[in-house]
């Protein structure tokens, strides 16, 4: 190995790494896609309980839309592909908060 070999710099995993070059097993990464999803929706609920009660559904509403457009971007940057009949990607997971969101728009009225 060389003192210096910029394509060995790290060997560790990446959030940021392309998802083709992902070689884990497709239930591994299922469950980190979800898991991921979960925190996201608690964290919305959590801030969305700092509004008035009248305005709690369209809060949560709001901050599951902006999670969702936040998946896609996080899917963007990581260069996922749109479809992937082997496991769930960002996409995914960007789909199911933007229809949470929109769910709850139309569920409230607004």
């Amino acid at each position: 190995m060389a003192v210096f070999d910029p394509n060995d710099w790290w060997e560790g995993g990446s959030w940021l790494k392309p998802a083709d070059q992902d070689r884990r097993p497709p239930e591994e990464i299922n469950r980190e896609v979800v898991s991921r999803w979960l925190a996201a929706v608690a964290l919305c609920l959590c801030f969305a309980a700092l509004a008035p009660v009248e305005h709690l559904q369209g809060a949560f509403a709001v901050l599951l839309v902006g999670a969702g457009v936040a998946s896609a971007g996080l899917a963007l940057i990581r260069r996922e592909a749109f479809y992937n009949p082997h496991h769930l990607t960002a996409w995914d997971e960007a789909m199911l908060s933007l229809a949470a969101g929109l769910a709850l728009f139309l569920w409230n009225g607004s």
